[in-house]
């Protein structure tokens, strides 16, 4: 003691970086007066910070505070803050996965939290799998993670609403009309965060993944300043396509709709970098802009190429234009996506006259708006989903086209539709020109309201912050059933209802209380094949005769007239499209012996691994089932 009492406080306090703060705050802090006042440094506090969690909420304005003077700052009182939300999250994550009672109002708790909830949710996600509760400690961090990755995607759609309302003068520079209040790339991003789950990818990353390909490439080019507008977009787009950054290696009528070319965080952090032409396009303009070029995509029919502008008054080439162009902008066309050299604007004339666009196509070369974009991409987002729900091959040849990572592709069906219909929705102007527009805009909210209440009723407080507001809006003068009565109160209706139910416990259902007539054979948690269309599958639950609705999720109720049942009915999760919703009959059903790790499962169960936590606790290797996580529904089981 003496040894350490003789060194500087320099060296103590660096000496306690490695300690934890938790050990600084409980045990050194409380050794003496000296080690108390070393104990209360800014800047051991500020490395704790930094060093402890690695997502911060934007209320805290983080990366603000470290670049400011050190003492501007309580970084113990923020550190402190962080480590008592933890403790608050960590209590509701352990109710979210023990009960269904108070579910969603658990996890929208957990999201008011925002990126504070992210670093103690990601570490949830990769819990061991010795852990007891492993699949549903996993499942339920990631879906609250999702909600959160979610509302901050909508978030940056909803700037669209801010920018569509104000008015824009003649003078308003291009970017800022063309952006939309919005970063091309975050708009795109906006995407990933529907498929992100508990993967690295989110819009901040994407933005610092750019600009880290903007300065590798400046790295290469010492001369770049120097260069004229239309030398220094070629150097770009030959950069690109020399580093495989853009396109598709060998595309095919298949491989071309793959949902991962769609998403631009997919395209920048995979080692292929696959990308749509429309992704490539978008790609070149945010790395393009952040190199001083002024470039847009450009979206045509059936094409989307990459516009580069001038500076004003000056020619492609450097030269100066005319007194009287003194405004005007020299335009050139790329096509990332294929290829690396200017596309001819007669090349692009010709194009258009195939596709029988012989004149008044001038508008056409403009650069296309950033929420127009987001709406090319959401069809894109549609024509994937779409190709897999339509394609006859066998269901191991139809993976790829939805999988991001390894068993993910179950996970990822019904967000990638969830983004399209929520970028559909944020992309149209609070005061649309035309009733078709506030018609189709309508019929979009219908289709979100159908997904939400079906697979996501965790949204419901994104639904009534983003939606209801502007459903009331939008919906026509003759929606309202009486003058003082809102548009939108049917749908708060339909979320209040969402509420009471996930406030109340169901009945449970108990095999002991059967009539003597009834035998429910099968067990939850059990693996089967379907002895008619051999898929696999796994049971959630039963019903015998009598029941006339499947109501063990009351949060999504699925009729079912069955009022005459011969024999019991299984509610089960299938192999063929990751749904919780398939019914399906006793004599269907064939239970499959199974005993060993999880390695012993037929490969589509393994797929639904990260789905069946919302159901089970773990895989019981000695028993060959899965251990339920339903004990409130069916104690018995």
């Amino acid at each position: 003691m003496a040894f350490i009492d003789s060194l500087p406080d320099e060296i103590v306090h660096h000496i306690l970086l490695y300690v934890s703060p938790e050990e600084t705050l409980s045990k050194i802090a409380l050794l003496s007066k000296r080690f108390n006042r070393v104990a209360q440094e800014p800047l051991l506090w500020r490395f704790y910070c930094k060093a402890s969690f690695k997502y911060w909420d934007s209320g805290h304005r983080f990366k603000e505070r470290l670049a400011g003077n050190v003492r501007d700052t309580d970084w113990k009182r923020l550190f402190l803050v962080r480590l008592a939300r933890n403790a608050c999250i960590a209590h509701l994550v352990d109710g979210i996965i023990t009960s269904r009672v108070g579910r969603l109002q658990k996890i929208e708790q957990v999201c008011q939290y925002g990126y504070d909830a992210k670093d103690y949710l990601l570490g949830q996600c990769q819990v061991p799998d010795s852990t007891e509760d492993v699949l549903a400690r996993r499942y339920y961090s990631c879906s609250v993670l999702d909600s959160i990755h979610r509302s901050l995607a909508i978030e940056e759609w909803a700037k669209y609403q801010k920018y569509a309302a104000r008015y824009l003068g003649e003078d308003t520079p291009n970017s800022e009309r063309l952006n939309c209040g919005m970063r091309l790339e975050r708009a795109l991003g906006a995407f990933d965060m529907f498929m992100l789950h508990d993967s690295v990818g989110d819009m901040d990353e994407i933005t610092e993944l750019l600009d880290d390909i903007a300065a590798r490439f400046r790295s290469t080019h010492a001369d770049l300043d120097q260069m004229a507008t239309r030398e220094k977009a070629l150097s770009l787009a030959r950069w690109l396509h020399f580093n495989n950054m853009t396109g598709l290696s060998d595309p095919t009528e298949q491989t071309y709709r793959y949902l991962r070319n769609c998403l631009i965080g997919r395209a920048l952090r995979d080692e292929h970098h696959p990308s749509l032409p429309i992704i490539s396009s978008a790609i070149y303009s945010a790395i393009a802009s952040r190199l001083g070029i002024e470039a847009y995509p450009c979206a045509l029919p059936s094409h989307v190429h990459a516009t580069v502008l001038s500076p004003p008054g000056v020619s492609l080439d450097g030269r100066p234009l005319p007194e009287e162009q003194s405004r005007h902008q020299e335009n050139m066309f790329l096509d990332p996506y294929g290829s690396n050299e200017e596309v001819p604007l007669d090349y692009i004339s010709s194009f258009l006259s195939r596709l029988g666009y012989y004149t008044g196509h001038e508008n056409m070369l403009n650069p296309t708006a950033t929420d127009l974009i987001v709406m090319r991409t959401a069809q894109n987002i549609r024509a994937s989903f779409t190709s897999f729900r339509t394609n006859e091959r066998p269901l191991s040849q139809l993976i790829p086209m939805i999988e991001l990572n390894r068993g993910d592709w179950a996970r990822n069906l019904q967000p990638a539709l969830y983004s399209m219909i929520w970028a559909s929705i944020m992309m149209v102007p609070v005061l649309p020109e035309n009733d078709e527009i506030r018609w189709d805009w309508q019929q979009d909210v219908r289709d979100l309201l159908v997904c939400f209440f079906e697979h996501f009723p965790e949204d419901a407080w994104l639904v009534e912050k983003y939606v209801c507001p502007m459903y009331d809006t939008f919906a026509a003068p003759s929606r309202r059933q009486n003058d003082w009565q809102l548009p939108s109160k049917r749908v708060r209706d339909q979320i209040r209802e969402i509420q009471r139910l996930d406030r109340t416990a169901n009945p449970p259902r108990r095999r002991s209380e059967l009539a003597k007539e009834f035998k429910v054979k099968y067990r939850v948690g059990q693996v089967f094949k379907h002895r008619r269309y051999e898929y696999n599958g796994l049971i959630l639950g039963w019903t015998v005769e009598g029941g006339s609705t499947w109501d063990d999720n009351p949060i999504s109720p699925t009729s079912r007239p069955w009022s005459t049942l011969s024999q019991p009915y299984y509610r089960c999760m299938v192999g063929t499209d990751g749904s919780d919703h398939h019914v399906i009959s006793e004599e269907n059903i064939e239970v499959m012996e199974l005993r060993g790790g999880p390695e012993v499962l037929p490969p589509e169960i393994k797929d639904l691994m990260p789905m069946a936590g919302k159901f089970f606790k773990r895989w019981d290797g000695e028993q060959g089932v899965f251990v339920s996580n339903v004990k409130e529904s069916f104690p018995e089981d």
